[in-house]
């Protein structure tokens, strides 16, 4: 609907992707759309085992396979389709065009090398004639830039506390500037005060270099400091998606109010949480119609049979609900009769 399609950098298209055991098949993504653009920054917001990151790894080509499996879509980044490229490809734009910054800082590094020789690996392996020691300069340029001094390039990430060593990950990931982060919940292994902290240094980067960002998260708080966009991921599908302003101010699909109700009033402090009751469906038994179905207090039996359609309440905000559906259908009709 959005006619900005000059300026995307990352086009997800009608994504599936599924996991194949001897018992069963895990639908992970179930026909996802997704779209950022050159220097915004998109919030895809959804619970454990939504398909967030299953997402992300998607487009860096690193779905383990057996047993994943990409059964559809297309990614397509600046308009090369990813999923159609070998593995020698994708090696050449890991790090360079897209990087990705895992949940976990404390696994994500080679503790047996020092954080200067990390950063460094990555510096060579997209600039071939460059020198070692010219390589080793710029790491320490980039621990300068995340706030670690260069002088500690030399120590191993056992030297490093969480919030630091999170800083070194997004110094790996930004220093060969690529077109697009993807963030799987940079934050979630930090404590509330550092968390504050690397977050505004990755705004500060993602506005320096112009980077186009995907950050991966199910806090809404972090959504709202740093996104411009919000897509809301239940069972593998976007439900719900638009501006900062269109998600948080006219909240439309049942799942997203319920994670709006979910969060704590800090004006009222006397006021309940209003948890989602239930569970997320069995990824490998999914409801025949919406998926959100079984947990919705609006739900009819047409919900129960089919699956909701894409209605687009403006140019940039859509939702998939058949209670927006039939109001569409409504006003359509009555368009044409008048």
């Amino acid at each position: 609907m959005s006619d900005s399609k000059n300026n995307v950098v990352l086009d997800i298209k009608d994504l599936q992707v599924e996991f194949r055991t001897r018992d069963s098949v895990v639908k992970a993504v179930n026909g996802l759309d997704l779209q950022i653009k050159k220097g915004m920054a998109l919030g895809l917001v959804g619970e454990t085992g939504a398909g967030k990151t299953t997402t992300g790894l998607s487009v860096l080509g690193l779905i383990p396979s057996p047993p994943g499996v990409v059964t559809n879509g297309k990614i397509l980044l600046n308009g090369e389709d990813l999923l159609t490229k070998n593995d020698r490809f994708m090696r050449s734009i890991r790090g360079k065009q897209v990087s990705m910054i895992f949940q976990d800082p404390m696994t994500s590094l080679n503790p047996v090398l020092t954080v200067n020789e990390q950063i460094a690996e990555v510096i060579r392996t997209h600039n071939r004639g460059m020198r070692a020691k010219e390589a080793a300069e710029k790491a320490g340029d980039m621990l300068e830039l995340v706030g670690i001094p260069r002088e500690r390039g030399g120590e191993y990430p056992h030297q490093f506390s969480g919030g630091m060593k999170q800083r070194v990950v997004i110094a790996i990931a930004l220093a060969c500037q690529p077109d697009v982060l993807i963030a799987d919940e940079p934050t979630t292994a930090l404590d509330v005060t550092i968390q504050a902290q690397v977050l505004e240094m990755m705004k500060d980067l993602k506005n320096r270099y112009g980077t186009s960002m995907l950050m991966i998260t199910h806090d809404l708080g972090i959504v709202a400091d740093i996104c411009d966009e919000v897509s809301v991921i239940y069972a593998g599908r976007i439900v719900e998606h638009g501006t900062l302003e269109d998600v948080f101010d006219q909240t439309l699909h049942p799942y997203t109010i319920g994670l709006f109700g979910s969060l704590p009033n800090m004006e009222d402090r006397s006021q309940r949480l209003k948890p989602i009751k239930g569970l997320m469906p069995d990824p490998s038994n999914l409801p025949k119609g919406c998926a959100f179905c079984p947990r919705c207090d609006r739900a009819t039996e047409r919900c129960k049979m089919e699956k909701p359609r894409r209605t687009w309440k403006s140019n940039t905000h859509f939702v998939e609900c058949h209670l927006f559906s039939e109001e569409q259908g409504r006003r359509e009709g009555e368009a044409e009769h008048e």
